[in-house]
């Protein structure tokens, strides 16, 4: 009798506990993990509990001890997670002001247990290879590199507080690039873990007549520092006017200043931000519409593919070895669609750089390519610091003559910068953002900043220069020489200035001589020489380079009056023995005291 009332009281007394103890607290196996996220000022909490829990009750308490969320968590993303033994419970709380924060699960409850959050604190050095990450005693580390379906693991455990440093000089370089992740993950003591996920990111750079916009996802959400390099690694400055900030994607664009930054080809774009940093080199990229076959061909100087937006179609192309690549748009395009038509490079990591091509244009010109040669105009003009033969500085009307000639690539002379003469401007700078053109500046002589001397204008990518002084007395003089990328070919563009002294132009015809013997490419060399056809220095160069002018079966054409009012020839353009003079001819503008002087020319292709 007394052994059927003690059992009949044991289960009485198990179904009051079953009663007095909350639901699912007779076995508590919870895991709490958790995710700071900065992006989106929240804290993401990941419960994973037995599959007879299904729900949870908790507090939230900030960095000072005030409660910010009293509930109960009911709600499960996934009921049956890695096996039919667990439900997984998901909150999202904005993130305290005041950290570190604690959660309490089961408050009040002998199974009340207390968590407290601290925001991770992980930087990733790529250039140093190496991860720090702040760890507290007894701690437990792990980091996962990943890129593509690759990854690679690294472990620590914290013997006490304080920084450590994870080395990833082993990583091949493809988790290094744009595209890889890194995962952090901190075990700390008494089960609770968070980890912290770092994306290299991949961004896109916009490239305007008078903008430039670059896009991408941060690495930690942190705005980052975008720094410009020129094509000689000098430093142009930062841009820094956030359009838009969301969730670690951005879009930061120049601040339309007139000192504006604007990327060219060559330029390099660093990535700066919280230790992070890596360099996206932009390609010299340039591409035509071919009329004859209704093609866009042309070269890209890195490996990667090229891709021209035409109406809402995407035209891709893979360069060949040489970076040479040829679309075909077919009968159905329509030509007109082309004017400002925008092409883009993708790296083989994804950056990808944008920018607008001017068909319309180019198609004023002669055309650029046919099977045999390419079909080139260019010029040289002594713009006179941009002083009109009236005596009036317009740039305007100098940018005009050059825009309506059609000339592809021109060499300047008389040129200032920052002369007060001129009012302290830029005047090649400005005219290539009018033209929408590369350039290049060799100055001659500089008095206290202010410069004077040659320039080069290019539709095509400038890929070197060298700037060289030559003997003078009096008034400085000297030679620019620029490397211009036409098509995938190189040609050497020269523009100088001689002395009005003939003895010195003929001591500086012979440098300049020298300097040609070194060239291994193709030659055009044009100029103000300050010497009439007749004149043995013009003669001089004769004999190595053919004369344009001279090569259509006339003496000379005008370029310059003198002061009896008679036109004379003084400017240039020398070619090289294997490239076929067209024609040649002047523009009539009283823009400047000369007349640009402009040959069509045939270059042979590749």
């Amino acid at each position: 009798m007394l052994r059927g009332f003690a059992g009949i009281l044991t289960v009485v007394l198990l179904f009051l506990m079953v009663l007095i103890i909350p639901r699912g607290y007779s076995q508590l196996n919870v895991d709490f993990n958790y995710l700071v996220d900065k992006q989106n000022n929240t804290i993401e909490i990941n419960l994973t509990a037995p599959v007879y829990i299904n729900s949870i009750p908790l507090e939230v308490y900030d960095g000072d001890g005030r409660l910010l969320m009293k509930k109960t968590v009911d709600r499960y993303l996934t009921k049956r997670m890695d096996s039919t033994r667990f439900n997984r419970f998901i909150l999202n709380i904005s993130l305290p002001q005041k950290m570190p924060a604690r959660v309490i699960l089961f408050p009040g409850s002998t199974l009340e247990t207390t968590y407290t959050l601290v925001s991770p604190q992980v930087q990733v050095n790529l250039t140093g290879k190496q991860v720090k990450i702040y760890l507290t005693r007894d701690s437990k580390y792990s980091l996962v590199a990943k890129a593509g379906s690759e990854s690679r693991e690294y472990n620590i455990i914290a013997d006490e507080e304080g920084w450590y440093s994870v080395s990833i000089d082993d990583l091949p370089r493809e988790f290094l690039s744009p595209g890889a992740s890194f995962y952090s993950t901190i075990r700390f003591p008494g089960g609770l873990n968070t980890t912290v996920a770092r994306h290299i990111p991949v961004i896109k750079v916009e490239a305007g007549d008078d903008y430039t916009r670059i896009k991408g996802s941060g690495i930690s959400g942190d705005i980052p520092r975008i720094t410009v390099l020129d094509d000689r690694g000098i430093y142009k400055g930062y841009i820094n006017e956030v359009v838009s900030f969301k969730e670690g994607d951005f879009i930061i664009q120049d601040s339309g200043e007139e000192d504006r930054i604007q990327v060219r080809d060559g330029y390099t774009i660093a990535y700066n931000e919280k230790g992070y940093y890596f360099k996206f080199n932009i390609p010299y990229f340039f591409a035509v519409y071919h009329q004859d076959d209704n093609t866009i061909e042309g070269t890209v100087s890195r490996q990667g593919k090229v891709v021209f937006r035409y109406g809402r179609d995407l035209l891709e192309a893979v360069p060949d070895m040489n970076g040479r690549f040829k679309i075909y748009l077919g009968s159905e395009r329509d030509v007109s669609r082309l004017i400002n038509i925008k092409g883009g490079y993708i790296s083989p990591a994804g950056n990808e750089y944008w920018k607008n091509f001017d068909w319309g244009y180019i198609l004023k010109a002669t055309p650029l390519i046919n099977t045999a040669e390419m079909d080139l105009r260019v010029m040289t003009y002594n713009i006179h610091h941009g002083i009109s033969a009236a005596g009036h500085m317009d740039l305007d009307a100098i940018a005009s003559v050059i825009e309506e000639s059609g000339a592809q690539i021109i060499g300047l002379q008389e040129v200032d910068k920052r002369f007060i003469r001129t009012l302290f401007r830029d005047q090649v700078k400005e005219l290539a953002q009018k033209l929408n053109m590369y350039y290049c500046f060799g100055e001659t002589f500089n008095i206290l900043g202010a410069e004077y001397g040659n320039a080069v204008l290019s539709k095509f990518p400038i890929t070197s220069v060298n700037n060289l002084q030559l003997d003078s007395t009096g008034e400085p003089r000297g030679i620019i020489s620029a490397a211009v990328d036409v098509n995938g070919k190189v040609i050497n563009f020269l523009v100088t200035h001689l002395s009005l002294s003939k003895n010195l132009r003929n001591v500086q015809i012979q440098q300049i001589k020298r300097y040609l013997d070194l060239l291994e490419d193709e030659v055009i060399l044009v100029g103000d020489l300050n010497a009439t056809p007749e004149q043995g220095e013009v003669m001089y160069i004769d004999r190595y380079l053919k004369n344009a002018v001279r090569d259509t079966a006339r003496d000379r054409i005008g370029t310059y009056e003198d002061a009896d009012g008679t036109q004379v020839q003084i400017d240039y353009i020398f070619i090289s023995p294997e490239i076929r003079v067209k024609d040649v001819f002047v523009v009539n503008s009283p823009a400047s005291d000369h007349l640009p002087l402009i040959a069509d020319i045939g270059v042979k292709d590749m």
